[in-house]
This record gives structure tokens, sequence and C-alpha cells, in this order.
């Protein structure tokens, strides 16, 4: 009985330790996953997504330290370091984590890129994302850039991941 007790709480401690806003990933992932529209893309608007205030959007991919994003976001925060193979989006509002998201890119393969000077941060009036399918390696993903920026990677529209049904 004892060990029973033990197991379920060290459970219920491990599934309880993250944050991550997973109603919002569900939310991002259904809006990127939608059908292009005629430009090739389909048009996501971060804030029609999120259902909170903020004012900049931080990228953080791969195994970043807690340390590392809070010398990036300039705020004392801990968040937790980002588990492996996943990536974190962040959240701030006036000098605040309101939110953050960690998704797992083997679940949701999302590559998100840089635009101009945002360089993985976005302020908010610029939160406009142009999403697409494309083929890296021999996994299809998604691209994930600010959507005046669409033209800088315009050209992995093109590169698709080969079927079954694709000669060879």
């Amino acid at each position: 009985m004892r060990n029973t007790l033990l197991l379920l709480l060290t459970f219920f401690a491990l599934t309880s330790c993250s944050d991550s806003d997973t109603k919002l990933l569900d939310k991002l992932q259904a809006a990127v996953e939608k059908e292009p529209g005629k430009a090739g893309y389909t048009l996501v608007k971060l804030e029609e997504v999120t259902d909170f205030e903020w004012d900049t959007l931080y990228y953080f991919a791969g195994q970043v330290s807690p340390e590392e994003v809070v010398d990036q976001i300039g705020i004392k925060w801990d968040g937790g370091k980002i588990p492996g193979g996943h990536d974190r989006l962040l959240f701030v509002h006036n000098n605040k984590v309101v939110s953050f998201l960690d998704y797992k890119l083997e679940e949701f393969p999302l590559q998100v890129f840089g635009c101009n000077t945002d360089r993985w941060i976005y302020p908010r009036n610029r939160s406009t994302f142009a999403a697409f399918k494309y083929c890296q390696g021999e996994k299809e993903v998604y691209a994930f850039i600010p959507e005046p920026c669409f033209g800088n990677i315009k050209e992995l529209k093109a590169a698709r991941c080969k079927t079954k049904n694709d000669k060879q």
C-alpha cells in the first residue's frame, strides 16, 4: 500500500511539473495545420490564438537552460529547463512572463524562423505568421515565419517529401 501511494505521488509530481500551456499548444497546432490559402501558406495571427495580454514572444530552440532564458528575456523567471526534443514559445507582458508552451518536435514539428532583426523575439505588432509544410531531410515539418518575411524562405515550399506513390 505504501509503495503504491509513493508511486502515485511520484507520478503526480512528475506530470504536474510543467506549467506549459497545453490549451494554447492545441490552438496553435490547429491554426498551423489548416489548409494553406491562395498565397500558399496558412496565416496564423497569434493575437487571435492567445487569450491573454502579451507584448513580446520569445522562441527558444532545444535544451536551453533557465539562466539562458533569463539572460535573453531580461526578467528573473524560473520556468525550468526546456526538455530534450522540445522547443519553447514564451510570452511576456509588462516585464512578466504570462505564458509559455513547450512543444515536442516529434509530435508537432514546428520550425520557427527569424525575420530581419526580430531574430526569435517577436513584438505583438509583428505577430502574424506564415505557416506551411516542407520536407526537411525525409521528414515533413512546418515552417513558421513572420508573414512579411515569407519571401525570405518561400523556396522551401517546393521541398516536398517523397510519398509511396512517387515513382523512383
